[in-house]
């Protein structure tokens, strides 16, 4: 009768290397072993199971058997489970461990991500930061079935199903060339900029949400030009070629291409809104958010700015 306990985990991780590289030099390598030392786990386990796990031949390298294949689906399961009760036990004892997955919206990512990254791999070397960025739609997407453990995101974007944790609260404002006709004013009413071309950040909601407060205004904005890339918007504004609506504001006030651009504030009323650190509602909240939520609330939140939030001048 076969003794579970004859079976290491060790027999298990070479099963899986050789299955996911193809040869057993390269699980070698990956596993730190001689190719003897893998070849002699294969067997041994091979013995325990009572069954051919693999077909090794000369010349022709390693072959999985079908019995191979479906001891290493549940040896990947096994891993994963033992992994996941040390990352546990790391965490019952106050480590920070393991994944972290956190999306961060584009717009916002140069602003929180480098810190973010800094922080948590000098002071948490052992949680494993994924950080993806994409459109927040996309982004609460993946929260919400679960390939993501939270995001920053505008708090106007939130959709049913997120909390949204207050960061620090932002403001819209106009930007537009230094030789703009507006550009001395103290303050702008869009209505203003009826009859002038605009250039918008193409990613949904946020255009949407820029376009509805023009309308909002009064008037029907020309949507020239869209990108993707919110240093390509304000290199077109920098060259008069249009303005736009923006949130970020660098230090420098100068595109890539080394042109000036100028701040406006929007003199219209416009509906509050602010950076959020948004988690799927009802979710478990492990101690790795949690730190991070932490940090975001000491380090980017108003109280850390003396009232007035920058974020290298997102106003």
């Amino acid at each position: 009768m076969l003794e579970i306990s004859s079976i290491t985990l060790r027999q298990l991780d070479c099963l899986r290397a050789i299955v996911e590289s193809g040869s057993v030099s390269e699980a070698a390598r990956r596993m730190h072993l001689s190719p003897g030392g893998v070849s002699l786990a294969i067997t041994e386990l091979e013995r325990q199971l009572d069954v051919q796990l693999t077909l090794r031949t000369r010349g022709r390298g390693v072959e999985i058997t079908s019995a191979g294949r479906s001891v290493y689906e549940r040896a990947v399961k096994v891993a994963d489970e033992v992994r996941g009760i040390h990352q546990t036990a790391a965490t019952l004892r106050g480590e920070l461990t393991g994944p972290l997955r956190l999306g961060v919206f584009t717009t916002l990512s140069p602003w929180f991500l480098p810190q973010i990254v800094e922080h948590i791999t000098q002071r948490f070397p052992a949680i494993d930061l994924q950080p993806v960025e994409d459109g927040s739609i996309e982004l609460q997407a993946a929260l919400l079935e679960g390939g993501l453990d939270a995001t920053l995101i505008y708090e106007n974007h939130l959709t049913s199903g997120v909390k949204g944790h207050r960061i620090a609260p932002v403001r819209l404002q106009l930007a537009v060339a230094p030789t703009h006709r507006l550009a001395r004013r103290a303050s702008v009413y869009l209505s203003e900029l009826e009859d002038e071309d605009c250039a918008l950040l193409a990613s949904e909601p946020a255009s949407a949400h820029v376009e509805e407060i023009l309308r909002n205004a009064g008037m029907t904005p020309r949507v020239k030009w869209r990108s993707v890339n919110v240093e390509t918007i304000r290199s077109l504004v920098a060259r008069g070629l249009a303005y736009t609506i923006i949130m970020g504001r660098p230090y420098g006030d100068r595109t890539y291409e080394g042109l000036p651009i100028t701040y406006r504030p929007i003199a219209d009323e416009i509906a509050p809104n602010a950076v959020v650190f948004g988690v799927a509602r009802g979710a478990h909240q492990s101690a790795n958010v949690r730190e991070l939520l932490s940090y975001c609330l000491k380090n980017f939140g108003t109280a850390s700015h003396g009232g007035q939030h920058e974020m290298g001048r997102l106003a």
